[in-house]
């Protein structure tokens, strides 16, 4: 009786490790890594005024994934599955988290000259990380549904997944989920990637997918700045301790497309935009050839764009595209990969959304329209705030902090207080 008690607790202490916040468990490298390369892409989003000072904002969004990417609520319920105990729903919503960096979409490729596992970790020291496929087998922090989200000390550990490279026995079976309709996530898959698959050890399950996907959000600052002064003037300026490889600075208005590249940056960079309209695809060509430059290969490169061709190239506004260094990447983002492989790429972009003076100051007159005598004025004010979607906070927060007129000051106070609806 005493053997059957031991074994079961080592059963459930097995399960609870899986749930369980601590540190990520080291890992005995039992492989050189030769023949295994990674290469990774994704995104950092800021919103700034046109001081270039970040602003805080919400920047989750709850519609633009499939449905089986996972997110820390449903993960925390996968493991209560594993252990057959119950847990509700959170009643914090990650749509109420607010920081000031989004970290959109990183997807992480291996490519194999053999059928191999590799052990990944991925840490987040000044963020959250909040969305994921496949499934996990650890998470920190731990998910307390009673608790409201923090943003720090995070981290996700896949454990040891299975590379199946282009040719392998094991591909009959691999069968990735279905992406419906024209969502932007199935446009990572368009590489030569391997395979690869996840397998649940209690259920037995197991998860395919050309990457793995990781999203989040954070505090923290990265090292460049974009100041906009006004008549498509602006001024880029880094930190001076990487150099950040490209820019581009963009603009989006009623269509039309304007952008001017900014080379490397080394301490600063002054930029005029062109007036004349350029073409999209002329932009993605030439962003394409940046991300190649830095290191992806051109079918990664090409699905980055694709992936956020829509929101990098259709989004009204104006913003800053830049190569972040890769030492920063590493800093932000240390991953833990055993075996190491023999060649690692990590191509984060960087995006600055900016409002310029111009458009500080078509904000603060929409405010003031809000409270206008005549319904059709305040409806097509409401109409434009609320095109702003998840960056209307922090405009509104620059409107007030910048306007010399007290009543655009409460009335933009007050939208906040309340949300725009």
């Amino acid at each position: 009786m005493n053997r059957v008690w031991l074994a079961l607790v080592l059963v459930v202490a097995a399960g609870l490790a899986s749930v369980a916040g601590a540190a990520p468990p080291a890992t005995q490298p039992k492989d050189d890594g030769t023949g295994l390369v990674m290469h990774e892409w994704g995104t950092f989003t800021s919103f700034a005024g046109s001081n270039g000072i970040n602003l805080e904002f919400r920047p989750l969004v709850s519609s633009d994934l499939p449905a089986f990417v996972l997110d820390r609520p449903r993960q925390a319920r996968l493991f209560d599955e594993r252990l057959n105990l119950a847990r509700s729903q959170s009643e914090f919503g990650k749509l109420s988290i607010s920081a000031y960096m989004r970290m959109e979409t990183p997807v992480i490729y291996f490519y194999t000259d053999r059928q191999r596992t590799v052990d990944v970790t991925v840490v987040f020291p000044k963020g959250l990380l909040t969305e994921f496929y496949p499934p996990v087998r650890q998470m920190a922090p731990d998910f307390k549904p009673d608790k409201a989200e923090t943003v720090g000390n995070s981290w996700l550990r896949w454990g040891k997944v299975m590379l199946l490279p282009p040719g392998s026995k094991d591909l009959a079976a691999a069968q990735l989920p279905a992406v419906e309709g024209d969502n932007h996530y199935a446009h990572a898959r368009e590489t030569d990637s391997a395979i690869i698959r996840l397998t649940d050890m209690q259920t037995g399950k197991a998860h395919y997918e050309k990457f793995l996907f990781y999203r989040g959000v954070g505090n923290f600052e990265l090292p460049i700045k974009l100041e906009s002064l006004g008549t498509d003037q602006f001024r880029v300026t880094s930190d001076g301790k990487a150099e950040v490889p490209w820019a581009f600075v963009v603009s989006i208005s009623a269509g039309r497309v304007r952008f001017a590249a900014v080379g490397a940056v080394g301490r600063e960079a002054n930029v005029t935009l062109p007036r004349e309209a350029q073409s999209v695809d002329a932009l993605g060509e030439a962003v394409v050839r940046a991300l190649v430059a830095q290191g992806l290969y051109e079918k990664e490169a090409l699905s980055m764009v694709k992936t956020w061709r829509s929101s990098w190239f259709g989004e009204e506004g104006t913003r800053l595209l830049y190569g972040v260094p890769t030492a920063q990447t590493d800093a932000l983002l240390p991953l833990q990969l055993d075996p190491k492989p023999q060649s690692i790429v990590r191509v984060l972009v960087g995006r600055i959304e900016t409002m310029t003076p111009e458009t500080e100051g078509r904000v603060a007159k929409l405010v003031m329209q809000l409270g206008a005598d005549a319904y059709p004025d305040r409806e097509a004010a409401s109409v434009e705030l609320r095109r702003l979607g998840r960056f209307a906070e922090p405009a509104l927060r620059r409107a007030a902090e910048v306007s010399q007129d007290p009543e655009v000051k409460a009335r933009a106070l007050a939208l906040l207080k309340r949300g725009i609806n």
